[in-house]
């Protein structure tokens, strides 16, 4: 399996300083949490028992499903403690639970494990899909959205950086270890912005810190604009691709 080279001290610092600018500027993804949760209504019950989230950040999923789902108990997860007051002012039933998941032990029989737009920074994304497996009950469900490797592709071309993000059909194979595979979904979703500057000034507003690179000169940055432009300027401004992939799964049998 394809390690990924993800600082996740990195990332953490970089969603602390995007609290108060996320809910805004992350537009993207709130349209793919509407996405998951909308596939989820037709295929997962309305009430749980235990639900787990996984990288809850400032509740934008989390919101979404209260909108149409219900839980006893729902323990919220993310790196950031920050996020704390936000999710628990959501909902009374929140528990925030701060901390690497990956590091941690899960809670067990749960009807549902939910993650949105988090996987993509996990080290070992195979080990962690056996621990959601055994932590669901037989009935349970894994719901998730993530990213594939045209995701970010124009910053990749421009910059020669980016995440080594694992693909759609690397993910399903993953899956199909542990799980059965109730629905998937993979899209490109464009946003166009007038500069390149402001691509940079997007991410950054979205927490998006983590990725690897140097720091940037000025003459760094001026050799960016003109190559995104040379490679991408359209009428529209430029461009910045997303490429969301989805998944809804059941936990396979023991006798499978």
């Amino acid at each position: 399996m394809n390690q990924q080279k993800i600082d996740k001290d990195k990332v953490q610092k970089g969603f602390v300083k995007s609290i108060t600018t996320y809910r805004k500027h992350a537009i993207v993804q709130e349209a793919i949490a509407s996405r998951l949760i909308a596939e989820m209504r037709w295929r997962c019950p309305e009430h749980h028992n235990s639900v787990l989230e996984i990288g809850c950040g400032p509740a934008v999923l989390t919101d979404k499903f209260f909108q149409f789902f219900d839980a006893n108990k729902y323990l919220a997860n993310d790196i950031v403690e920050e996020y704390a007051p936000i999710l628990e002012a959501l909902n009374p039933k929140i528990q925030f639970m701060g901390g690497d998941i990956e590091a941690k032990a899960l809670p067990q029989n749960l009807d549902l494990i939910l993650s949105g737009s988090t996987f993509q920074w996990f080290h070992n994304l195979d080990a962690f899909l056996e621990k959601c497996a055994k932590a669901l009950s037989p009935t349970g469900f894994l719901a998730f959205s993530s990213f594939g490797p045209e995701n970010y592709r124009e910053i990749r071309s421009v910059n020669g950086t980016g995440l080594d993000y694992l693909t759609y059909n690397a993910h399903l194979r993953l899956l199909d270890k542990y799980f059965d595979v109730v629905w998937s979904e993979k899209e490109i979703i464009t946003r166009h912005f007038p500069e390149p500057i402001g691509v940079l000034h997007h991410m950054k507003q979205t927490g998006v810190n983590g990725l690897p690179g140097k720091v940037w000169t000025k003459s760094d940055l001026k050799n960016f604009e003109e190559r995104y432009k040379d490679l991408y300027g359209t009428e529209l401004g430029v461009p910045l691709s997303y490429q969301p992939i989805y998944f809804i799964a059941k936990p396979k049998s023991i006798n499978d």
